[in-house]
């Protein structure tokens, strides 16, 4: 009788708290956990910093949400940066949000770079032109769960980010463009 009681008391104390802890480890995390604090990456909070400098803190910033998860740094591309630059320039010659503006394929602009890829994904943003920063901007793909994954994505090891400016397109006035390449190669 002490024994099954002893058994009956483990399973009632016990196996909740394994559980719980099982669902905390393996649970995802929320999207705060993977952003930089303001300080962390320079040119991050000004949205008026100039595109290299805010390319700059787009890497920093992805490489920091990545390091929350100790995933490897990804190295900044120049073929990536201006695979991102193509796309960016075909979503604002398109007028279209979307990863295969005029019907385009997804990685042309990749192939086009002469980035030789094994693994390959994108993210997109737009907005007015100085309203949000390199911050903002991976805030926004932060809270989106595809977003997030590509930037926490274990298997790329290369990024490259571009900001395309998008007058009267999209907006009124002045809007951006922003597009972050993740890739491995072959």
């Amino acid at each position: 009788m002490p024994v099954r009681f002893c058994v009956a008391v483990f399973l009632a104390i016990v196996l909740p708290a394994l559980i719980l802890v099982g669902q905390a480890g393996g649970a995802e995390r929320s999207w705060h956990a993977y952003l930089a604090p303001p300080a962390a990456c320079a040119g991050s909070i000004d949205p008026a910093a100039s595109p290299r400098a805010q390319r700059r803190a787009i890497t920093c910033l992805v490489n920091w949400a990545r390091a929350q998860d100790r995933h490897s740094r990804l190295s900044q591309s120049h073929s990536l940066q201006n695979a991102a630059a193509l796309k960016g320039r075909g979503v604002v010659s398109c007028r279209q949000i979307s990863h295969t503006p005029c019907g385009s394929d997804v990685a042309a602009p990749v192939r086009q770079s002469g980035y030789e890829h094994a693994r390959f994904g994108e993210n997109l943003y737009v907005g007015a032109l100085h309203s949000a920063s390199a911050r903002h901007v991976v805030a926004a793909w932060l809270r989106s769960p595809p977003h997030r994954a590509n930037i926490l994505d274990p298997a790329f090891r290369d990024v490259g980010a571009a900001l395309v400016r998008a007058d009267g397109v999209f907006y009124d006035g002045g809007a951006v463009v922003w597009i972050a390449a993740f890739a491995s190669p072959r």
